[in-house]
């Protein structure tokens, strides 16, 4: 149907140097809400072919056509990843909901924080977007503890050690960008229990080349284990979304063998839509490209920090 408006994301710039963008759109089929907080612009639109969507700042959020792949890829991995039981589980952003929703489908998880800045994005996610948080259920859950409130703070003041962070931040600009810093990872790796494990947002990398190199600078910088892994969200334009991934556990490999993986999976019994013992596993085989974008940008900081 012709005459409708359109969505147009301006996120990208390809070719900086010749003022030439990259953007992404959609044909909007109706505005179910848009407001500005104190912080960011919130929006929620629907489309024939991604559902519901949610944009903060002008920049997709998430889509409930394909917002599984990307939760269930920060939730399960540092979760499965760490062998502790009556597990303390982080989440720093994510007022969608929807990965909260997974950390709580978790036997062994006893109380999952979550810790979003912005009541507005809770608010009209809970309304607008009830597949993906289950109505606002997942905030009464009993093991649950919805914090509204600056992430960073909380991180410096509390005294709870966690086994699990999950860091769903949106891009380092405006709200989110005390998250990507190294202070805030210091503060971190302070309330982690031992064999803790960390997973964030590391951007597209065909789009934004060296923010995963970032994160894992100041992960490393903490003191922490760092890697990376990959997921492939259809709405993230660019391909690839890099995931950053840490830990301070002492055991010689990172990552648990499928034996292990599958498990753990098995004894907690629900079923996911992408992630997988084996898939926890193959998202850690980067593409010779991203892991040459990573090294390079390391081996850029280390220059300059000489």
């Amino acid at each position: 149907m012709y005459g409708r408006p359109n969505f147009t994301e301006d996120a990208h710039s390809i070719y900086p140097a010749k003022g030439t963008k990259a953007y992404q759109g959609f044909e909007i089929n109706e505005t179910l809400f848009q407001g500005k907080s104190p912080y960011q612009d919130v929006a929620i639109y629907t489309n024939d072919a991604l559902g519901k969507v949610l944009v903060l700042d002008g920049i997709v959020q998430i889509t409930t056509a394909d917002e599984f792949v990307y939760q269930e890829m920060m939730a399960h991995v540092p979760v499965f990843s760490c062998p502790n039981e009556d597990k303390n589980v982080l989440i720093i952003g994510g007022g969608d909901g929807g990965i909260l929703r997974e950390v709580l489908r978790h036997n062994s998880v006893k109380k999952a924080v979550m810790a979003e800045i912005d009541q507005m994005v809770i608010d009209a996610c809970t309304r607008h977007m009830p597949e993906i948080n289950n109505g606002g259920k997942v905030y009464e859950d009993p093991k649950a503890e919805l914090i509204v409130g600056d992430a960073f703070d909380y991180v410096r003041k509390t005294d709870i050690k966690f086994d699990a962070v999950i860091i769903d931040s949106t891009d380092p600009i405006g709200p989110g960008e005390k998250l990507f810093s190294d202070e805030f990872y210091r503060n971190l790796s302070k309330i982690l229990t031992e064999d803790a494990f960390i997973a964030t947002q590391g951007g597209v990398p065909f789009f934004q080349p060296g923010e995963a190199a970032g994160t894992l600078a100041s992960l490393n910088k903490a003191g922490l284990r760092e890697s990376c892994y990959i997921a492939a969200v259809p709405t993230y334009y660019g391909g690839y979304m890099t995931l950053g991934f840490a830990s301070n556990t002492k055991r010689e490999e990172l990552l648990p063998n499928i034996e292990t993986l599958k498990e753990a999976y098995a004894k907690e019994g629900f079923a996911t839509k992408h992630y997988s013992p084996e898939m926890h596993l193959a998202s850690f085989v980067l593409p010779p490209w991203i892991k040459q974008d990573i090294e390079g940008q390391k081996q850029n900081d280390r220059k300059e920090a000489a």
